[in-house]
């Protein structure tokens, strides 16, 4: 394994290995120690200067030789990765930092210095510095924290802000600006028209109303600026014959006509409806269309080898620095549109499109593609690759060195090929593994789907058994059967074995993938019930690939699982949907926001979040549990008996005791408090809902 050591500063203090083993650090003073030596200003530049900020109450020599003494604390416990120099002379204050320690804070300030980031240091941003750290001891070093998080925080604001006035812009964005700062009148203004553009009055008004209460603590008044926004939305909707809001969230007249409405939609996960986003400006911005296969006698192949270059192509490209990728899941709900180029680029929010053929004749393939300007239609650039078929990542390669070029001309070539130097598998191996990742995409039952994907998988390991790809892969097909096994006999118990053990023989082969690390994830938690490990594994998975919109979305799920606060985790899944606005893997999304706003106790949000994945999904029996936990907080007990009786159908072997069951599994030492306490009201409602 690797032996970076991820340590986490903004919110409460964490530290791990990268296989998400925790590290407890030797004390609180420990933890003092750490943030000085990642946070160095005036008050820190030397050892002296160190030494007194945090033992002012001993003399010189004396907080010298406890400075030495934790600083050997310190390298027992986190071992060599931490890489502190000794404390011995010269004076200057030894830094934390390097290859070898992923540090949250200095990710969060490279990233809110980087225009092209800030979305991603919007995520970073957790909490306060060292949030519920004790600072109740006299003396200089309270004082010192108090400064950091002040400017850390002011930071932060100025980051969501420019987010919120970008393409990046969301719900999640402005309401957790309104957490940082309760007076910030433009996320105000944002929610009010998000709200009111949907015909939802209610809720544009009480936004206002919350607005103008928060003020008036203060003794002030919102700007004209904002009441006029409000008069503006009430006249205008006011006027329209019908509210939209009440149709697709009111009650039917006999309280379940909607229930009924969402149990006739599609068994199988769909794409949202298409709608036009704003482009992405601060950087290059692309979408790889799906390539079509042109080989007259591919048969099977013909898919899987040409979605593998749009993958190839599209995975290389998201891990370029500075870049904008559209997943391939959105992606691919355009493959054989008849649509003009200007209106696809709208509605994925991109500045440029790559689309293409392959072709193969013998032992070569050739692709021809075009890089196209969203904006006019027009081509920047066309060509003719080739390469033999056994080497299709050599297509992918001057695919993706020629695009870089163009987009990003002060990329260096080191960079480029940075991107690209993860040796490719076996061309058989990899083949099968495509296999299994397009019979994962079909419409077909659940079982045929898994056992089509899982035969396609050992394939792939007969061919390289130590393929890591193909093991990841099948740990999460493991972990997908289990899920959907919650309730039988057993409840998927010998799947979730066959996962674990996949999962450990993918991180032991490719510690540093980020398709491994991603796809592990959803075995380290659904498996194995580990929130810790499944957030460090997404957390190194997305370090190596900012663009995966699917492990920003379950990053968002773990940390409101983890404790952290889930308007943060809100912002990481609507970044997700931005990434990646015509994602089948939507519906799932949704219940990951709808589970955030059970916790913030919004729930008609809530209620809201798990109508939209059901209407994209309705067969998703996760969904219904929500659903009906959300009209039963409501006190919509009619309603809610309709939904839970769609829960039995999906899952006959379903019972309340399972469910609570299941969460003290997930949550584990966190299963106290607040969160146990919260389960007993679901539990309470479900037993009610059910009978």
């Amino acid at each position: 394994m690797s032996e970076a050591i991820q340590i986490r500063m903004l919110g409460p203090f964490e530290a791990r290995r990268a296989d998400g083993t925790p590290i407890a650090p030797p004390g609180r003073r420990s933890v003092a120690l750490l943030a000085c030596l990642a946070l160095p200003d005036e008050a820190v530049s030397t050892r002296p200067r160190l030494a007194a900020l945090l033992w002012h109450d001993r003399g010189a020599e004396q907080a010298n030789g406890s400075l030495r003494q934790e600083l050997l604390r310190l390298r027992k416990a986190f071992g060599a990765p931490l890489a502190l120099p000794s404390a011995d002379p010269p004076m200057q204050t030894p830094r934390l930092g390097g290859p070898a320690i992923d540090l949250d804070v200095h990710r969060f300030e490279a990233a809110a210095a980087d225009p092209a980031r800030a979305s991603e240091a919007a995520s970073l941003y957790r909490g306060p510095l060292l949030e519920g750290f004790p600072l109740t001891d006299p003396g200089p070093f309270p004082a010192w924290v108090a400064a950091q998080r002040l400017r850390l925080h002011e930071l932060a604001l100025g980051t969501l802000l420019r987010v919120l006035r970008g393409a990046e812009a969301s719900e999640a964005i402005a309401r957790r600006l309104l957490e940082l700062d309760p007076l910030c009148e433009e996320a105000v203004r944002y929610l009010i028209r998000a709200h009111a553009g949907r015909g939802d009055l209610g809720r544009a008004q009480a936004t206002f109303q919350a607005c103008l209460g928060r003020f008036r603590q203060m003794d002030r008044e919102p700007s004209r600026e904002t009441r006029s926004l409000m008069e503006l939305a009430e006249a205008e909707l006011s006027r329209s014959t019908v509210s939209m809001f009440a149709v697709t969230h009111g009650p039917g007249a006999d309280g379940g006509n909607w229930i009924r409405v969402l149990r006739e939609g599609p068994a199988t996960p769909q794409a949202p409806e298409p709608r036009e986003l704003p482009i992405v400006e601060d950087r290059p911005s692309i979408a790889v269309l799906p390539f079509s296969d042109l080989t007259s006698d591919a048969g099977l192949l013909a898919d899987p080898f040409a979605d593998g270059i749009t993958e190839e192509t599209t995975n290389a490209l998201a891990r370029m620095p500075g870049f904008f990728v559209t997943s391939r899941h959105s992606a691919m709900a355009y493959r054989g549109a008849a649509m003009d180029a200007r209106l696809i680029a709208l509605q994925l929010g991109v500045r440029y499109l790559l689309e293409g053929s392959v072709e193969r004749a013998g032992a070569r393939a050739r692709s021809n593609v075009r890089l196209i300007d969203g904006r006019s239609g027009l081509h920047i650039w066309a060509d003719s690759v080739g390469a033999p078929v056994d080497e299709p990542f050599e297509m992918r390669d001057r695919l993706v060195g020629e695009i870089a070029a163009r987009l990003q001309p002060r990329l260096l070539l080191s960079e480029v090929q940075r991107t690209l130097r993860e040796p490719p598998p076996n061309p058989d191996a990899w083949t099968w593994l495509l296999r299994a990742q397009s019979a994962l995409a079909r419409s077909e039952a659940v079982p045929a789907v898994f056992d089509a994907s899982e035969q396609a998988l050992r394939q792939a390991l007969a061919v390289q058994p130590d393929y890591a790809m193909a093991h990841a892969m099948l740990s999460l097909v493991h972990t997908w059967r289990a899920v959907s096994e919650f309730g039988s006999a057993g409840g998927g118990m010998r799947r979730r074995w066959q996962a674990r053990k996949a999962m450990a023989r993918a991180l032991a082969l490719a510690p540093d993938n980020p398709f491994v690390l991603s796809a592990c994830s959803e075995a380290a938690l659904y498996s194995t019930g580990d929130i810790d490990r499944a957030a460090a594994l997404l957390e190194g998975a997305l370090r190596r690939d900012p663009n995966d919109a699917n492990a920003l979305a379950l990053l968002g799920n773990v940390r409101r699982m983890a404790g952290d606060d889930p308007h943060a985790a809100l912002t990481l899944i609507d970044q997700a949907m931005r990434l990646s606005p015509r994602d089948p893997r939507s519906a799932f999304w949704l219940l990951h926001a709808a589970w955030c706003h059970w916790k913030m106790g919004e729930y008609e949000a809530m209620e809201e979040a798990a109508r939209q994945a059901l209407a994209l999904h309705r067969a998703n029996a996760w969904a219904w549990v929500c659903l009906t936990c959300s009209l039963g907080l409501q006190g919509r007990q009619a309603e809610a008996r309709e939904a839970a009786l769609e829960v039995l159908a999906l899952m006959p072997g379903f019972s309340t005791g399972r469910f609570y069951w299941t969460a003290r599994f997930f949550y584990g030492r966190r299963f106290a408090g607040p969160v146990r306490e919260g389960y007993r009201g679901l539990h309470r409602v479900l037993k009610t809902m059910l009978g």
